[in-house]
């Protein structure tokens, strides 16, 4: 039987439960701000964190850019997004994220899931966002100082979820060349064939918003 993402974590609704906050935090139409700039609450020591120092200006969230010079989180040294095969080997993928800054022993996220229903159009075929739980409180405002120390802990990691999605997505897409997946971009000619590939984006590294998803390689 094929595994999904959800039989190994807790998924969060699309919908922040019953809170209303400016944005949601599985909205994965809308990408997370870069920067050290927040809107909701933060308590001076959850993890260290505190107040941003210097320059308001400097430090206030940005948005992505399309610019790849731009694109660069001025903030922090790390960052960005990468484009993998469908078959990373797990040291790599290990060296990769210690490479992005990603804290891949953390647990304490909040994960989201989303599913394409035309994946030729959308780019995608599944998406999952990772958000910790300070990103949750500082930058979506959808945790209170109390509701942030009690937050619970998921049962695997961050770099564990990764490396658990991917393992997932091959199991529904198959490995080399996969005709489910070319059929699922409509290829009845076989005018092409496919294989499956991933995305890793950093989106917000200071407070922790990570999206990985699965997508076609076209041959």
């Amino acid at each position: 039987m094929t595994e999904s993402i959800a039989d190994w974590v807790r998924i969060s609704p699309a919908d922040w439960y019953a809170k209303s906050v400016p944005v949601q935090p599985g909205d994965l139409r809308r990408f997370a701000p870069m920067g050290r700039g927040r809107i909701g609450p933060l308590p001076a020591d959850p993890e260290e964190f505190g107040l941003a120092p210097g320059n308001p200006d400097l430090f206030s969230l940005t948005a992505h850019h399309s610019h790849p010079l731009l694109n660069a989180p001025i903030t922090e040294p790390t960052g960005g997004t990468l484009y993998l095969d469908g078959e990373p080997q797990a040291d790599d993928l290990a060296a990769a994220l210690r490479l992005l800054g990603v804290p891949a022993d953390a647990s304490d996220y909040a994960a989201f899931l989303s599913h394409a229903k035309k994946p030729a159009e959308e780019r995608y075929l599944t998406q999952l966002r990772i958000v910790r739980r300070v990103a949750l409180a500082a930058l979506y405002d959808a945790l209170s100082e109390p509701e942030l120390r009690t937050f619970p802990r998921q049962s695997l990691t961050v770099g564990a979820l990764i490396a658990k999605f991917i393992e997932t997505e091959q199991q529904s897409w198959g490995t080399g060349l996969s005709p489910k997946l070319s059929e699922r971009f409509g290829n009845s000619g076989q005018r092409f064939q496919a294989t499956l590939a991933f995305g890793l984006m950093i989106e917000n590294a200071f407070y922790g918003v990570y999206r990985l998803w699965s997508r076609a390689w076209l041959l």
